[in-house]
């Protein structure tokens, strides 16, 4: 039995040193602040699969990190900026980001700004066939504990393009139900890639209601190549990733 425990652990820090290694070259930083999950998404461990990034990747070939945007960084982001970290909220600026939480599902891998803001990925280093990413509004602009004067968590679009043609486009997204102080679900965007594309181009709108409060997340976005042998990412706690995707 003791073999058997020493072995289990052997394995499970081996895991960890290798999920660590993969995204090592990711710029994060320490949170600001302790948002409350109640689940976490991890990344996919394949190399068919790249994650958009913002500073620790590389275009127009990927690194270990993922893609960074190939479009001007003062374009990214309506407020807080500049961007200076890899899979963390937009925070209150620089040197108060967090990780990337909607609805109380923490993400290993995403992209948080705050709108208005315009982000282009150049699509000409891989062979990619799909995008994925939930979006939504950042937790930490959500509920009682965060909100101070943003009671609705803030709102914002997103509008995804390829070469000027728009391909998805979410609805208009609150950080918190309406009528209540609960969190509101991401929504899911899923679009094939056709041959032969150049730019993938992601619009973040403020709602229609101006950019107060709008920490808006790109969670999990993920560009996926032919090379692929899997997209399902695996929950850390109890709730399966069906269940998560069912939620939205």
């Amino acid at each position: 039995m003791k073999r058997i425990i020493f072995l289990a652990l052997i394995v499970f820090l081996a895991t960890i040193v290798v999920q660590t290694a993969v995204y090592s070259q990711c710029e994060t930083v320490a949170p600001a602040l302790d948002i409350a999950f109640d689940s976490e998404v991890s990344a996919v461990d394949d190399e068919g699969i790249v994650y958009l990034s913002l500073v620790g990747g590389d275009t127009p070939s990927p690194n270990d990190c993922g893609l960074n945007p190939s479009n001007d960084p003062a374009a990214w982001m309506g407020w807080g900026g500049p961007l200076d970290s890899d899979n963390m909220s937009i925070g209150e600026g620089i040197g108060t980001r967090n990780l990337v939480t909607i609805n109380g599902i923490r993400y290993e891998r995403g992209i948080g700004t705050h709108g208005t803001a315009v982000v282009e990925y150049d699509l000409t280093g891989d062979d990619y066939i799909r995008f994925e990413a939930v979006v939504g509004m950042d937790d930490e602009k959500d509920g009682a504990d965060f909100a101070g004067d943003c009671g609705h968590g803030g709102t914002a679009t997103f509008t995804f393009s390829i070469d000027g043609t728009v391909v998805a486009e979410s609805d208009v997204l609150s950080g918190v139900v309406e009528g209540g102080g609960e969190n509101a679900p991401g929504e899911e965007i899923k679009f094939d890639i056709p041959a032969g594309s150049q730019t993938l181009t992601i619009e973040i709108g403020d709602g229609g209601d101006g950019i107060g409060c709008d920490h808006a997340d790109i969670a999990n976005g993920k560009l996926i190549t032919s090379r692929a042998t899997s997209v399902e990412a695996k929950d850390k706690l109890s709730t399966t990733w069906g269940e998560l995707k069912s939620s939205y």
